[in-house]
């Protein structure tokens, strides 16, 4: 029988119908073909894109380098924002410039992808990005930061080079903004921090954990919107992705290497987005706020009921997916 899961932090609700559920190899979808010729690649070590590009290099390492997005959802120059109106059409509407920062991190390696990530590789991206994030924390006036891999097509990545994206607004996102809301509500009732609860629950129950370490722990998140939603979390109470020390950032690298590994022996290769969510800059710190990673792979699509609803159904339960992923792959 289908169930209603509520988000214990946002208080949205999900359904779970496990008799709809199917197997990891019906998610498994036909793959795009990456493009052969790198001189075409606009990211490639010295291909005329790579040149163009150069003059916004934002950092250069070993076997990445940091770019400003070309497209940017957010500016900082400030000669690039439109001009608007903050109460357009006569006072009805209310806008805002899209302020603050895009860059692009940049793995210069054309023929990897985020799942053949070696782990070394992998412990470099996640620095550079807690290095990028405190750049741009310290320099640009930014409300909110968020890190987000798109990793292929389906996934909404318009390059198939392999690179990660850092978001830098004047706003809090809606997400953020909801998780904080919900969080700062269960603090006040319950005097304990949501995720924390949520991390000794499932370390308790072990039915949806697939892996962990000293200081991290992946789950199957119990509400989950999409088929083998995992959630990764510090188990010590963090409120700020960029004070993680870099030490702590390596066994960070450690489990989500070791959950990404699960999902593609598991899906095969499967497209997937992952983002990093953490406490807007515009605070110092929270007692009710827990930073972590969202891994979403894209197995499915909303239909109309999601859509008018914003009521997910997820066929794959979490406890199926956290079995699925710890089993050995299957025929």
């Amino acid at each position: 029988m289908p169930e209603l899961r509520q988000n214990i932090i946002t208080g949205d609700w999900v359904v779970i119908a496990p008799e709809r559920a199917k197997r990891p190899q019906d998610f498994i979808i036909p793959k795009s073909v990456k493009v052969s010729d790198k001189t075409k690649c606009p990211f490639c070590v010295d291909s005329e894109g790579f040149k163009a590009n150069k003059k916004n290099m934002k950092a250069d390492h070993k076997d990445i380098y940091v770019i400003e997005n070309r497209y940017p959802a957010f500016v900082e120059d400030e000669s690039k924002k439109s001009i608007r109106s903050f109460y357009p059409e006569k006072g009805f509407y209310r806008a805002r410039a899209s302020v603050g920062d895009h860059e692009v991190v940049v793995i210069k390696d054309h023929d990897l992808n985020l799942l053949s990530f070696p782990k070394p590789l992998l412990d470099n991206l996640f620095e550079i990005m807690r290095e990028r994030y405190i750049w741009i924390k310290e320099h640009e006036k930014v409300v909110s930061i968020m890190p987000i891999y798109n990793h292929g097509a389906e996934s909404g990545a318009s390059i198939d080079h392999p690179h990660a994206q850092i978001f830098a607004s004047g706003i809090i996102s809606n997400t953020v903004g909801q998780e904080i809301d919900g969080a700062d509500t269960y603090y006040g009732v319950n005097g304990a921090c949501i995720y924390c609860d949520i991390i000794n629950h499932e370390l308790k129950e072990k039915i949806r954990v697939i892996a962990e370490n000293d200081n991290f722990v992946a789950i199957e998140f119990y509400a989950s919107r999409f088929p083998f939603e995992t959630w990764i979390l510090p188990k010590n109470h963090q409120s700020q992705f960029e004070e993680t020390t870099k030490q702590n950032m390596l066994l960070f690298s450690e489990i989500v290497f070791e959950s990404l590994a699960m999902l593609n022996k598991t899906l095969d290769n499967p497209p997937l987005n992952f983002y990093i969510h953490t406490l807007p800059v515009i605070h110092k710190d929270s007692a009710s706020y827990h930073w972590h990673m969202e891994i979403l792979p894209r197995l499915s699509t909303f239909g109309g009921f999601e859509l008018g609803s914003e009521i997910i159904i997820n066929v794959m339960p979490p406890e199926e997916a956290a079995h699925y992923l710890k089993s050995p792959k299957r025929d």
